[in-house]
């Protein structure tokens, strides 16, 4: 049984998001037919944190990087309507991938173990990929924690984007959630099974066979593009 409402959200700057990532987000609408399909732009993304969360608008207008209001407006979607909020470089390869958000109110997955070593942290919930019921006890955690977050600013770095809204701040709030049980985390094979830099090899010398073994065990696949480090 499917608790999780049928809404895709995304988010990019604007309504014309690149071609390649036009060509990615349709695999979710293939896949998921019935499904709403919501392209968020930075303008309606703004508008709804004024309308929904004005208490969050001035330190959401003070993020110095457009990626860490990226990151937060996708709890906040997320916490108000529910549905699956799916990364732009993110692909969708079977029909079995709502199998993973079957009986569940709340899902992500673990990016690469070798990402979480890199950290010297024991694993990483990446929040490229989440889906929710509205109004779950976790993502009010979540907010409540981004909402506070105050060390490490430095603006000429960007800040810490990671800890701030990014995926430190979802695994930290996972690690003290204490309703575990009432949250789904998927293993790396299943919808991270490549790593940073792998896809440049994809598109420069096609796919390792390997690296296709990893590919084909997956549901979904994020492709780390990295449009706000680069």
């Amino acid at each position: 049984m499917l608790r999780i409402p049928r809404i895709i959200h995304q988010t990019w700057k604007d309504d014309q998001p690149p071609r390649l990532f036009q060509v990615l987000s349709q695999t979710w609408r293939d896949i998921l037919p019935g499904w709403e399909y919501k392209l968020w732009t930075d303008e309606m993304n703004r508008e709804f944190v004024r309308t929904h969360y004005p208490e969050f608008l001035e330190k959401f207008d003070a993020y110095p990087k457009n990626i860490q209001r990226a990151d937060a407006i996708r709890y906040l979607l997320l916490q108000t309507y529910g549905g699956l909020y799916v990364d732009l470089d993110f692909e969708c390869l079977k029909q079995e991938f709502t199998l993973l958000l079957e009986d569940a109110d709340f899902v992500a997955g673990k990016e690469s173990y070798d990402h979480a070593r890199r950290y010297g942290r024991e694993y990483i919930i990446c929040n490229a990929l989440m889906a929710s019921v509205s109004n779950h006890p976790f993502l009010e955690h979540v907010i409540k924690r981004m909402m506070s977050h105050q060390h490490g600013w430095d603006v000429r770095h960007g800040g810490d984007i990671l800890d701030s809204t990014g995926p430190f701040l979802l695994t930290d709030a996972y690690e003290d959630f204490r309703n575990k049980e009432d949250i789904r985390i998927v293993e790396p094979e299943f919808l991270y099974p490549i790593r940073l830099g792998e896809s440049k090899l994809i598109m420069q010398a096609g796919v390792p066979e390997e690296m296709q073994r990893r590919i084909n065990t997956a549901y979904a696949i994020h492709y780390f593009y990295g449009t706000w480090w680069e």
